[in-house]
């Protein structure tokens, strides 16, 4: 027994001697050497990016990698994640700030250090190239590809060059808006909420009256930047000076702008400072799922705003209202490239619309078919007498509905199509007075589009083939007829509940599908391991 107690006793010491003698290099091949059966941790801190930390690492031969002037850049770029909505104490930055501190002695302690060092830049860019949260993980809908980037590149450019705070801010988004929303993030987080005090619904206050909340209401149209005169919360008239300020304040959130002041103004002049942060920052990160580029010629739809955009050589040449899908059959989030357009289209019923709406519609009313003017057909193109259909039957499921061109039709005079596995376009309606509406979330998921024969004329681009008058022509027939594109702009329909219009005024929009609540949660969880 003693002499097992000796050998053990030995072969600590020899180990503890050969441990002290060891680089710090070896310590981080032998840490690396066993991450596929232990997890790499420094400082008692879990390491997040496993694989690529280990292929940076094992490229170099385990050397260490940082000095003490790339050390500090590193660290200044992450006390100010903040200022991409970011959280910095995702990325190791208490440990690294002790760290500059205390000074690492041993070898081990060198190496774990540099091990942090490399794993809070790896981490941190590829929330930079490609988002914190995975956006199918919250988002069914959501069908982007999101961008790319090789943050174990992005460090060896960063190292070699020493310009680390630089080789950071490649990664970020290079979209304009983005940089505006950064900006208005910052506004954002510099106000004083000190006296943001609820303001209580109560009788509609319109133009001429007085109301006590009128001082409140003031105050908080003024910390926002919607109203420019100081001494205008001292007033408790509702003036035109206060009207105008109202409805600028009623435009940037997607309200009615006509100056009354309603449920709905108030209720958005009551939302937090702290909400308000954080909407900008949940849509700064889905700016980081997005393509790094959207092409020179594209259209955008944006589906929480109910507006399309078409843009060309960086330039907003058309602006179009547009009725997007209910919050039960939601307009999916995409990227396709628009082909060709059908005047006078056809309408086939989809299946879900199919057993959704039509068959419970003939199952109550026998006539609906007539009055909305739908054949139906049978697999081979057949039309079938609907008086001969068993409505209940399995049967009236597999039979194809269409309903011709004309002034009832469901797609109107235009369709625009960009194919894609969702069965989701762009169309004309017989229903104009929808566009009236301030929120339009009304269709079953594709996107109607108010004065789209105006769209079209542009998108053609032919002035002497398809002027206005030509297309008008064309639709008065009745006929289909199919014209291909011979500029094809790109489709993307995003979703965005806070932006900055072209003047860098910050917009906020009604989250109509709920998707920010579950992004914000998960913007504030700790970063999952990366494998």
């Amino acid at each position: 027994m003693r002499n097992l107690i000796l050998i053990a006793t030995v072969f600590l010491l020899t180990s503890a001697i050969s441990l002290a003698g060891e680089e710090s290099d070896e310590f981080i091949r032998r840490k690396i050497e066993n991450s596929h059966f232990k997890a790499i941790t420094a400082f008692g801190e879990p390491v997040y990016c496993m694989q690529t930390l280990s292929q940076y690492y094992t490229n170099r031969s385990f050397e260490t990698a940082w000095n003490p002037h790339t050390t500090v850049q590193l660290i200044t770029s992450i006390q100010q994640a903040y200022l991409e909505g970011l959280n910095p104490s995702d990325y190791h930055l208490q440990q690294l700030l002790e760290l500059t501190v205390n000074q690492p002695k041993t070898e081990l302690a060198k190496a774990e250090h540099d091990l942090l060092l490399t794993d809070a830049f790896l981490l941190y860019t590829s929330h930079l190239l490609s988002g914190k949260v995975n956006p199918q993980t919250i988002d069914a809908e959501w069908h982007v590809t999101r961008r790319e980037g090789d943050p174990v590149e992005l460090l060896q450019q960063a190292l070699s060059t020493g310009e680390v705070i630089a080789a950071i801010q490649t990664a970020l988004p290079n979209h304009a808006v983005y940089k505006n929303l950064k900006g208005a993030l910052q506004a954002y987080q510099r106000l004083n909420a000190a006296n943001w005090t609820t303001i209580n619904n109560g009788t509609m206050i319109k133009k001429g009256m007085e109301d006590q909340r009128l001082s409140t209401i003031s105050e908080r149209l003024i910390i926002l930047g919607d109203l420019k005169d100081s001494n205008a919360n001292e007033n408790i008239a509702y003036d035109d000076k206060l009207i105008a300020a109202v409805q600028q304040f009623q435009a940037r959130h997607g309200l009615e702008n006509e100056g009354n002041i309603g449920p709905q103004t108030i209720g958005a002049l009551n939302v937090s400072i702290q909400e308000r942060i954080e909407q900008i920052e949940a849509n700064m990160e889905r700016w980081r799922w997005l393509p790094r580029e959207f092409g020179t010629y594209y259209i955008l739809v944006n589906i929480a705003n109910f507006e399309l955009d078409v843009i060309k050589n960086g330039e907003l040449v058309l602006t179009r209202k547009v009725i997007t899908g209910k919050s039960y059959r939601r307009t999916p989030v995409f990227s396709a490239r628009m082909q060709y357009l059908v005047l006078n289209p056809t309408w086939t019923i989809p299946p879900g619309i199919l057993n959704s709406d039509i068959l419970p519609a003939v199952r109550k009313d026998p006539s609906y078919l007539e009055k909305k003017k739908l054949t139906v057909l049978d697999h081979e193109g057949k039309i079938i007498d609907p008086s001969g259909v068993d409505w209940n039957g399995k049967a009236a499921r597999s039979y194809t509905y269409r309903q011709p061109p004309g002034p009832d039709n469901a797609l109107g005079e235009v369709k625009f199509m960009f194919p894609n596995k969702y069965h989701v376009y762009l169309h004309d309606t017989p229903s104009k007075e929808l566009f009236g509406k301030s929120e339009r979330a009304l269709s079953s998921g594709c996107i109607r589009v108010h004065e789209p024969l105006s769209l079209a004329e542009y998108l053609l681009n032919d002035p002497q083939n398809w002027n206005r008058q030509k297309i008008a022509k064309v639709v008065s027939t009745q006929k289909t007829q199919t014209v291909q594109l011979k500029e094809q702009p790109n489709v993307h329909l995003l979703y965005w509940t806070a932006w900055t219009d072209t003047n860098g005024i910050i917009n906020f929009r009604k989250d109509i599908y709920e998707r920010d609540k579950p992004l914000i949660e998960q913007l504030k969880v700790k970063a999952p391991m990366q494998k």
